[in-house]
Parts: structure tokens; C-alpha cells; sequence
């Protein structure tokens, strides 16, 4: 038997990430994937900020949540980058209609969440906007055809 001197068991540590922010975009696109029967997916997609950048805006991490469909050539649109630190779940920062060269020359996130609510009523009112749910419509109807 071997020595195991971590402070966590496998099957604890998975169910403890699920309200995390990465955890909850996951599963918001997985929900908007069943909804719409695969026509349209969401994809979370993390990139590392360039050095110069991270002092300017604070945050080492982006985080692309996009609206990806397969029928029309993977189009990719992105609803929202959330920016973060790899150590801490919180603060997060989120732009929408921007792109990340766009942010981290002039930084000016719509939302900063400290903890898991601010965080949970922003993306509410982000994925629940008549914006975005004319988005949907729009590309899902383009993926019937």
C-alpha cells in the first residue's frame, strides 16, 4: 500500500469543483447543447494572458465562453470572456462584445464578481438577456438548414 499524504480523496475533490466559476460556464454550455439538441454547443476555452498584459489588467487567465455550430462551418461566437487568477475562484471579470487584445489594451470588464452569487447573477443576467437569446434563435435556425 502506498503512503498518501494529500488532504483530499478523487471522488470528494470532483463533486466540490461543481460550483466553481469554470464548473458552471461547463455546465451552462453542456444545458445549452441539450436544449438545442447539438445544433449549437458551448465551449469553454481558457487562454493564458500574455506577461505584459497581466499587470495592466490583473488577471493571468481568460476564459471564452462561445456559442459554436456545426452546421454552418463551426462558427464560432463568443458570448462572454470571464478573466481570472489560476490559484483563486474569485474575483473573476467579464467583457462582453469585446475580444481579449481588445481588453487588455483598454481594460473595462462589465461585471467583477467577488464570490459565487455576484458571479451567478451576472451570468444569469448575461445568458437570459434578449440579446443573446435572439442570437440563439438566429444561429440555431440557420443550423436547420
Amino acid at each position: 500500500m502506498s503512503l498518501d499524504l494529500w488532504n483530499f480523496d478523487k471522488d470528494i475533490l470532483k463533486r466540490s469543483i461543481s460550483d466553481m466559476p469554470n464548473a458552471v460556464l461547463k455546465e451552462q454550455g453542456d444545458l445549452l447543447t441539450e436544449k438545442t439538441d447539438g445544433n449549437i454547443y458551448g465551449r469553454v476555452m481558457n487562454i493564458n494572458i500574455k506577461n505584459s498584459a497581466v499587470e495592466e489588467i490583473g488577471y493571468s487567465i481568460a476564459t471564452k465562453f462561445e456559442l459554436v455550430v456545426p452546421a454552418l462551418d463551426n462558427y464560432v461566437y463568443t458570448i462572454l470572456i470571464m478573466y481570472s487568477n489560476p490559484e483563486k475562484n474569485y474575483p473573476v471579470a467579464i467583457t462582453i462584445g469585446s475580444n481579449i487584445e481588445d481588453d487588455t489594451d483598454s481594460f473595462n470588464p462589465r461585471y467583477v464578481c467577488e464570490d459565487k452569487k455576484k458571479f451567478i447573477d451576472a451570468l444569469k443576467e448575461i445568458l437570459s438577456s434578449s440579446d443573446v437569446t435572439e442570437i440563439i434563435k438566429t444561429l440555431y435556425a440557420k443550423s436547420m438548414f
